[in-house]
């Protein structure tokens, strides 16, 4: 039957290991619609090409539909913990120290995630003294991307 490695793949006995799609994948099945994509994502997690998935047995595709499900379901999300809301007295000048920035782009993080697609632009609009250059500061240091002015990564 399935037996559940929390939240990334699912094994499933006599097929393998099943995935969800990768971002790469993902973009590529896009042009696909309707049963097509649907079998294709299926066949892509269990790393077979479509023609191979439609030959398993009909139990084992629908396990294999099973555990995308599962992969899915809204209570296999990871709740991220809510961080502590961010020091931000200014230093000298009007500038934040970096662990202030760092926490900043936490809690970006956090709302991002937690928002559906296309509302964090939107919701950014909204905050007060928050710049999109600064966003993306803040961001870039919660995530490890930082920078420095010449571009040479700064981690």
């Amino acid at each position: 039957m399935l037996a559940r490695t929390p939240f990334t793949e699912i094994e499933i006995e006599g097929v393998g290991t099943y995935r969800l799609p990768n971002q790469w994948q993902g973009h590529r099945l896009k042009r696909l619609r309707g049963d097509q994509r649907h079998t294709a994502v299926l066949a892509i997690g269990c790393g077979m090409t479509v023609r191979q998935f439609n030959q398993l047995p009909a139990d084992k595709q629908a396990e294999v539909h099973r555990a995308y499900l599962a992969l899915m379901s809204p209570s296999n999300v990871v709740v991220l913990a809510d961080p502590a809301p961010a020091d931000t007295r200014v230093i000298p000048r009007g500038h934040l120290s970096i662990e202030q920035k760092l926490a900043i782009g936490r809690w970006l993080l956090h709302n991002k995630a937690s928002l559906p697609h296309g509302h964090f632009g939107p919701w950014l609009d909204k905050q007060e003294g928050l710049s999109r250059h600064m966003v993306s500061q803040c961001i870039a240091l919660a995530t490890g991307e930082r920078q420095d002015a010449r571009g040479a990564s700064a981690v």
